[in-house]
């Protein structure tokens, strides 16, 4: 019974890794697979660095969108915009730059 529960629809079970470990021994051999693992590690590590950055960064832009805190940390938004501070417009319009080239003759 514990055997059925354990099984998972569409899971590879124990004869299906075994034959993709050594599939993946032949194709790389046993020397590169510490390798492919550390690097996979390092860039797990990294993915989760960068997901948690992008997580923190959406959570500043919430709290600032509701007023609650200023991104750098210091007053409430709402306070400044009341106060007549200067505020900065962080998406400025798009310039089209002109050529200037002087074409001589």
């Amino acid at each position: 019974m514990l055997g059925a529960i354990l099984q998972i629809p569409g899971v590879p079970g124990g004869p299906e890794v075994l034959i993709i470990l050594v599939i993946i021994v032949f194709l790389f051999g046993a020397n590169k697979i510490p390798e492919l693992a550390g690097a996979l590690g390092e860039a797990r590590g990294e993915f989760e660095q960068g997901r948690s950055e992008v997580e923190n960064e959406l959570e500043e832009m919430q709290d600032v969108a509701q007023g609650n805190t200023d991104p750098s940390g210091g007053t409430n938004a709402a306070n400044d915009a009341s106060s007549g501070g200067d505020t900065v417009d962080h998406n400025p319009p798009e310039v089209n730059e002109k050529n200037t080239e002087v074409e001589s003759n």
